[in-house]
Order: C-alpha cells, then structure tokens, then sequence
C-alpha cells in the first residue's frame, strides 16, 4: 500500500472518530446539500459500498463522499448557510459535521482535487479543511485548497484569514492572509507568497463556477449538455 494511501486512512479514521457520533446517532440530520451539478458527479453514502449518481437537491450526511468526473462541477451548501463548496473536475471529499446545539462544527477531507469555499465569518463554529498533509482553519474568507498528486496541499486566501498547519514533517503552522497561497510538500515543507497568475485565475474560475453548454442534434431532437472546462 502506498505511503500517501496509509496517510489518508490514518486521517480518515481520526475524523471519523472526532465526528462519529452524528454519524451513528443523527443518521437522518443532513449536513450539507448539494446545490448544483454539472455533469459526472456521483456520491457514496456512509453504509454503501458503491458510488451513486448524485442528484440536485440531495442531502449530505456526516461522513459521506463527493466525486466528480472530467469536466464536471458539484456545489455544496451547507445546511446552516455558513458556506458554499465548489468541487471541481476530478476531485473527491469526505463530508463531517458535528452538531452542537445550534451550531455544526465542520470538517471535509479533501482527498484529491480542487475545492473552492465561500465561508461566512464564525463566530463560534469549526470550519476546517482536512489534507493528507496540511489541515486549515477558517473563520470567514473566500479562496480555494488543492491537493496534487503527490498528496501536496495548496492553500489560496483571496481575502480574509486562514491557519494551516502541517501534518507531516516538523508539523509546522502558520497564516495565511488575503491575496496570499502557501504550499505544503509531501514532506511538509511550507512554502508562502503572494497569489500567483495562474491561482488567481483558478479562484475567478471557481468563484463563477462558469460553465459552458453544448448542442447536440439526434434524432429526437436537439440535446443541451453542461460541462466544466480544464483549465488552459
């Protein structure tokens, strides 16, 4: 098994344990919603062993999955309106929340992929993001983490604050401000700058959540088709 592998499942199995109670004892409370999707989108629920067609409109509980497919685009709405995830192309996220009184304290794992956020300021709420190598903390911004191939982890600020910490290496943690990104190595090395033109350009992407519309004529008539397009 690979090294990156045993690092998800180790981290799986810590946030399912830091969540679990609404997993077993609040299965019908939703989490999240999904708003909208574009093309390949599927889910896989706690109990299930295959991924399922996702539908606009269906209810996310703690410890469920998201994936999308080339070219494709999920949005999900948390239910107690504190923040808007875009999941793009090709990327897969596990779902968490806990429920305290009025309140639900969040965490999604990103496995793989681009996820762009939209979070209203907390007060007094938990709105994490987990990776194989970094875990970030967010009181109220906007901007987008990814998670390479080798497990790396970018974290974009377009405006706000964030905090980030290592999970590997020296475990180091740091902020990271508006107009800001840092990157986290499969080491654990962080490495922090100003927004880059290309990150820049996949924020404005993620916040449009732009999508483009093709026609297809058969012979029952014309099909419309929606799809995410690769970035350039």
């Amino acid at each position: 098994m690979k090294l990156n592998k045993i690092i998800n499942i180790f981290l799986l199995t810590v946030i399912s344990i830091s969540f679990g109670f609404v997993v077993n004892n609040n299965e019908d409370t939703p989490i999240a919603l999904i708003k909208k999707i574009v093309k390949d989108v599927t889910y896989k629920s706690i109990d299930a062993s295959d991924w399922a067609v996702a539908k606009t409109g269906a209810p996310l509980k703690s410890g469920e999955q998201i994936k999308t497919g080339s070219k494709s685009l999920a949005l999900v709405l948390f239910s107690d309106g504190t923040g808007l995830l875009r999941v793009r192309e090709n990327s897969t996220m596990y779902i968490y929340g806990k429920k305290i009184d009025k309140t639900i304290n969040k965490n999604t794992f990103i496995e793989k992929g681009l996820i762009g956020f939209d979070v209203n300021k907390q007060d007094i709420e938990e709105f994490k993001f987990t990776t194989p190598t970094a875990v970030a903390a967010i009181r109220g911004t906007a901007g987008y983490i990814e998670v390479g191939k080798d497990s790396s982890t970018t974290v974009v600020c377009n405006h706000g604050k964030i905090e980030v910490e290592s999970l590997i290496g020296n475990k180091a943690k740091t902020t990271v401000e508006g107009g800001n990104a840092i990157n986290i190595n499969s080491k654990g090395k962080i490495v922090k700058g100003a927004i880059s033109a290309i990150e820049k350009a996949k924020f404005n992407k993620s916040t449009k959540s732009e999508v483009k519309k093709i026609k297809i004529e058969t012979e029952e008539g014309i099909i419309e088709l929606e799809f995410y397009p690769e970035e350039n």
